[in-house]
Order: structure tokens, then sequence, then C-alpha cells
């Protein structure tokens, strides 16, 4: 009876169990509050070190749009969250940085002035219109809620806190307006990556900074680019102070900016890329020019007011004769051809009249 009285092995068994339960809900208890501190705090630290990053690239665009060099820049688009003996830890999130929907820059009113090397056959004060994109930057977070959401626009970094936006602008560098140039940088490219991993990118421009020199046609020249700040961000931290600047305007996530009419401008079209880009600039009009060693009266020039290098075929016809081509020409590699009398340069065929910024009428003459 007194063998089978005995429970000493009955009880280690029960606290065993107990222990071992003990060690579960601690365990659990860890787990829940372990784990999503260390990966809170593994967030707030990619958080600040991709906003630093961020900030680099809207430099590099900035940068490049100004010295026209590629610039290399790397962004860490998700954190690393750290190992945990014992704990399961989530799969990192992943951050997405992409181009934007390509938005419109309308320059109105702007009249090149005219001088013997001038624009003004193409800036006549129409409309010109370039597409540009941003560069929308979005982390994936698991704990950390209040993490802001990013775009580069006009190399200017916009950071957005919950509806709160603050700006921070590339060193040295007023956007767009500074005194009295000009300076737009459009973003073309295709970009769209979704990673935790650290991605390189190069910001390369593909135009030469090319300037021209803009004058009021009358009516005050009026910038209108794509934005998401509000109208207050641009009066007080970007253009707003500017002498040259009468007035900015925010409707329809579209800036409005009316400059003075009394000044001449230096007007500077860039054109940036991220990503990948398969367009190129094409010849868009003939700009009237007595370049010392070109041998032409005029030369081809693409939307951004820079020479095209490429062979570009050239129509001419006789002046009041525009029925049939007296001759071609591809500059910048065959001679003018010897007509004799007035002779009109088209770069589309039977088009004269209808597109006057890609004519040209020698010496005297007139294309229609």
């Amino acid at each position: 009876m007194a063998w089978a009285d005995d429970s000493r092995g009955q009880s280690m068994q029960l606290g065993a169990v107990l222990l071992f339960g003990f060690l579960v809900v601690a365990l659990t208890t860890a787990q829940a509050t372990v784990v999503p501190n260390a990966v809170a705090d593994a967030e707030l630290d990619h958080s600040q070190q991709v906003e630093g990053q961020l900030i680099d690239l809207s430099t590099a665009v900035a940068a490049t749009s100004a010295s026209g060099t590629p610039e290399p820049t790397a962004i860490t688009l998700g954190p690393d969250y750290p190992p945990l003996p014992l704990f399961v830890v989530p799969p990192p999130g992943a951050g997405t940085l992409r181009t934007t929907t390509a938005g419109t820059v309308r320059i109105e009113n702007a009249a090149g002035v005219t001088t013997s090397q001038s624009f003004d056959n193409y800036w006549t004060g129409a409309t010109r219109t370039y597409a540009t994109r941003a560069l929308s930057y979005r982390p994936t977070y698991r704990e950390l809620d209040d993490a802001p959401t990013a775009r580069i626009e006009y190399g200017m970094l916009v950071t957005d806190y919950s509806g709160d936006a603050r700006v921070d602008l590339a060193d040295g560098r007023d956007p767009i307006v500074d005194g009295t140039e000009i300076t737009i940088p459009v973003v073309g490219g295709e970009l769209d990556v979704r990673s935790h991993n650290t991605e390189s990118l190069v910001v390369e421009r593909v135009t030469d900074a090319t300037a021209v020199p803009v004058a009021d046609d009358g009516n005050p020249i009026r910038l209108r680019v794509p934005t998401t700040l509000p109208a207050t961000v641009w009066r007080e931290e970007i253009v707003g102070d500017e002498p040259t600047v009468d007035s900015v305007s925010v409707s329809g996530g579209v800036a409005t900016i009316t400059l003075d009419g009394s000044q001449t401008y230096e007007l500077t079209v860039h054109r940036v890329v991220v990503g990948t880009s398969t367009s190129t600039p094409t010849a868009t009009y003939l700009r009237n020019t007595t370049a010392a060693g070109w041998p032409y009266p005029f030369d081809v020039r693409d939307r951004y007011n820079d020479r095209v290098q490429e062979s570009t075929t050239i129509w001419v016809y006789r002046e009041g004769n525009y029925a049939t081509p007296a001759a071609t020409v591809a500059v910048p590699d065959d001679p003018l051809p010897g007509l004799a009398g007035d002779v009109c340069y088209t770069l589309q065929q039977g088009v004269t009249d209808g597109d006057r910024p890609s004519t040209y009428g020698s010496p005297a003459g007139s294309c229609e």
C-alpha cells in the first residue's frame, strides 16, 4: 500500500507541465511586445535613412539639370528587421519608388527676343507644352503608422506627413524662377520598383541646356506646372519671395506663376531621365542663324531648343510654288541647292504655312 500511495512522480510531472506553460506564456508575451518594438525601431531608423537618401536624389535631379553630369544615387527601399532568437520576426516590408503619371508644363506668352541668332520664329507667345513626371516614394511598414510619403518635383523633395507637406530645396538652387532666370526641369522615364533592397539609380540630363532670351508678348509670361503643393507653400517657401514673380496661385493641382512683364528672361527647359526611356527629342523648328562656320541661314532645333545633330531632311520650295518641292537638302550633310530667287525651307513636305515655326523663308520672302 505504501508504494501505491507514492505520488512524488506525478508532482514532478505536474511541475514540469506548469513550468512549460509559464515559459510558453512568457514567450508569447515577449513575442507580442519585444518583436513589435524591435520592428518599430528598425522602421524608424529606416525612415530617417531613406529621408536622407531622398534628399540626395532630389539634389541629384537639381545638380544634373544644372551641370549635365549624370548623378548616381542609391535608395534603400525597405527596412531590415533584426534577427531575434526564439522569436518569429516578420519579413521586411517593401517600399515603392516610381515615376508618376505624366502631367503637362505650360509656358504661356513667352516671345523670343529678336536678334541675329533669334528663337522668335518658335517662341512667338504661343503656348509651349512639355510632359513631366514626379518621383514618388511610399514605404510599407508594419508598426510605424505615421511614416511620411515623399515626392520629388522640380528638383525639390516634398515630404508629406498625413497631409502636412514639408519642402526641402536643393542647396544653392532655386526651383523654376531665380531672378530673371527661368529653369524648368521636366522629368521623363519609366521607373516602378517595389523592394526592400537597395536600388541604384542614375539621373541623366539628355538636353544641352540651351538658354532662350524671352520677354512677354504683351501679356505676362505665365508658367503652369503640375504640383501636389498648396499655394501657401509656393508663395512662402518656393518662389513667392522672387522680385520678378508677380503672383502664384494653385488650382486643380496646377501652380500658375505669373512673372513681371517689364523684364527679359533667360528660359531653359531641361529634360532629365530617371529609369528607362526610349524617346528622344526630335526636329521641331528651323531657327534663323548667321553663326560663323555654319553653312545655312537656319539650323534645326528640337522642342528643348537644342540644335539637332542628326541628319534632317529639309524640303525646299520656290516661293509662290508650294505644290512641288524644288529640291531636298539633308542638314547638316548637304550644301544648299543652287536655286535662284527666294526659296522656302520646311521640315515637312508640303507644309509651308500651316506650321510656321518649322519653316524658313530666304532671303526676304515668306513661306505662304
